[in-house]
């Protein structure tokens, strides 16, 4: 559910749009509403599973997540769409970092390689899936289904928790900092909102409105409360977000890693479905099935992947994945620019085959050499920055790709700028995979 939903709407916005009044802004924070709900409060909910239990807090979350889904189903405005796409969000805080910290705590440390490498195969499969299946819907079924397909899997969530009955641990040290939650909740949705609204072109004066007084005050008030949540959590005894963890090196390399790669995942499929409608001319199904090829390197291979870090460790797969997913971002670009949909396809499958030795074995990794009373706070942290990867990356794509535009770029041309700078980011997952240390978490601890 949480990664579908990233994704299924990307093709479904121009439906939902038409019926709701939309234009190309509030198509796009049809995504982006749900993704900086994830980076405001993901940190939260990981420490929430920590204070009640990760089955608990897994269990409210797929509840809320259902309701809200039922919510948006059934909006009559884009306001209420909005509001339940935010209620979805804000669930999913509470369902993602204790679903991967139960994977964690379940298995012994020589299987959890293999088991996260299922458990992230699933994950990237449905983050890959979320366009064809939005394009189906949309066009045989009506986009309202690509909210109401929540229910029967949140009932079978349900089911399969209370059957399996994974143990409720909850950590001795239960405080919780409401400040700094607050400017968490604050700070990154203001700067992102304002990245997001500023990528439009003002008609008036042909300028981006990112260069508007009040955006850059909105992006500067934003980076200012971030700035100052950070720095409370070195300052405080207790903090919300143990952020000097990261000072461990492989940690930080881990959470980088995963922080870039969903920033270049997450813009390329929303601008690759309005390329594949706007300049490829295909329907929403088609548009949705032609983003299939980032999909099947994930499926083959993030099990894989999985097994391999039990063996030799994170470092190498991150460094032949981070060069792989660059490659294939740069192809991808390549070919939008020259209108060329098999270079496109051929870049979607190194991207995706790239993704795969990256994604699970740095999750794995993060996550087996810490404390079982912190690995939710952990898992807060590993998707808090996962989260505003995607949703700085959302906006990152279209402010490249409005900058363009307004140059006089045609929209493929445009479009492709945009994925070409977000190879450029990627690139930057070399450098830190290079110089990550070697060795496995279990045994750097020890």
């Amino acid at each position: 559910m949480i990664f579908v939903d990233l994704t299924v709407t990307a093709v479904a916005g121009p439906r939902i749009g038409a019926e709701l009044g939309l234009g190309p802004t509030g198509i796009a924070w049809i995504a982006n509403a749900y993704m900086v709900a994830l980076a405001a409060a993901m940190a939260v909910g990981g420490r929430l599973g920590d204070i009640f239990g990760k089955r608990s807090t897994f269990l409210a979350g797929v509840v809320g997540f259902a309701s809200a889904s039922v919510l948006c189903g059934l909006a009559s405005s884009a306001e209420l769409l909005i509001a339940g796409r935010i209620l979805q969000g804000l669930s999913a805080c509470l369902m993602q970092p204790a679903s991967s910290a139960l994977v964690i705590e379940t298995f012994p440390a020589g299987e959890r390689g293999r088991a996260m490498g299922i458990y992230i195969g699933v994950s990237m499969s449905f983050f890959a899936i979320g366009p064809v299946l939005g394009g189906l819907l949309a066009e045989y079924a009506g986009w309202r289904w690509v909210f109401f397909i929540n229910l029967p899997i949140a009932l079978a969530a349900i089911a399969l928790i209370l059957i399996a009955k994974p143990p409720n641990r909850r950590a001795e040290e239960r405080t919780f900092d409401v400040p700094s939650a607050l400017l968490l909740a604050l700070g990154l949705p203001l700067a992102i909102y304002a990245l997001q609204e500023g990528a439009d072109q003002n008609p008036a004066t042909g300028t981006l409105r990112i260069v508007e007084p009040r955006f850059l005050a909105m992006l500067a008030a934003g980076c200012a409360l971030s700035a100052l949540f950070t720095w409370r959590q070195f300052r405080i005894t207790r903090p919300l977000v143990r952020l000097a963890l990261l000072a461990e090196p492989r940690l930080r390399a881990n959470v980088i890693l995963i922080g870039i790669m969903q920033f270049a995942m997450a813009s390329l499929v929303v601008q690759g479905a309005i390329y594949a409608q706007e300049v490829l001319g295909y329907n929403a199904a088609r548009a949705g099935a032609s983003l299939m090829p980032m999909l099947i390197p994930v499926i083959l291979v993030a099990r894989r992947a999985g097994k391999l870090y039990d063996r030799v460790g994170v470092r190498p797969l991150a460094r032949f994945g981070t060069l792989v997913a660059t490659a294939g971002l740069a192809t991808w670009g390549a070919g939008s620019i020259v209108v060329s949909y098999g270079i496109i396809a051929t870049g979607m499958a190194l991207l995706g085959f790239g993704v795969a030795f990256i994604m699970s074995p740095a999750n794995t990794d993060t996550l087996s050499g810490v404390p079982d009373e912190t690995r939710g706070q952990i898992s807060g942290i590993v998707q808090t920055f996962r989260q505003i990867g995607g949703a700085a990356g959302v906006a990152f794509a279209a402010t490249v790709a409005g900058l363009a535009r307004a140059e006089g770029a045609e929209l493929a041309t445009s479009i492709g700028l945009a994925i070409l700078a977000a190879a450029a980011i990627a690139g930057l997952g070399i450098i830190v995979a290079w110089r990550m240390p070697s060795g496995t978490r279990d045994t750097l601890r020890a």
